[in-house]
């Protein structure tokens, strides 16, 4: 599994609007020291994805629509599409091989189920307190 730069920035777009509560995207962007197209960028993800709001005008800017309470490392990967498998026979159209009869399978299978409920495990919140 590999935490792309696009999930790092997208946790530090969450932990600055955690810690801060409304903020321009280049609020957000100076704070966390990133570029402001890739910070609007993964805003307007976040925001399609129900996890950030965002209000227009001169007092207008981007804040949480569901607190980090309430949010976890799965939901993150998922908002940004990038649901994690540990093998390819995790995924939903994969056809094994050895079909009822591979140990491999069975085995990536349970790991998922723990890899998963790893990711959702910690609510955002959580890792953003200092």
């Amino acid at each position: 599994m590999l935490v792309t730069r696009e999930m790092d920035y997208a946790l530090r777009i969450l932990r600055a609007l955690h810690q801060q509560g409304q903020m321009s995207a280049a609020a957000v962007a100076e704070q966390e020291h990133m570029q402001k197209a890739i910070t609007l960028k993964l805003l307007k993800q976040l925001h399609a994805a129900g996890i950030v709001d965002s209000r227009r005008g001169p007092n207008g800017g981007y804040l949480l629509a569901r607190p980090c309470s309430r949010l976890n490392l799965y939901d993150l990967f998922s908002a940004l599409g990038e649901t994690i498998y540990i093998n390819r026979c995790q995924q939903p159209d994969y056809h094994c091989e050895n079909p009822g009869n591979c140990g491999l399978c069975r085995e990536f299978t349970r790991v998922q189920a723990v890899l998963d409920s790893e990711l959702r495990r910690t609510p955002l919140n959580a890792l953003f307190e200092t």
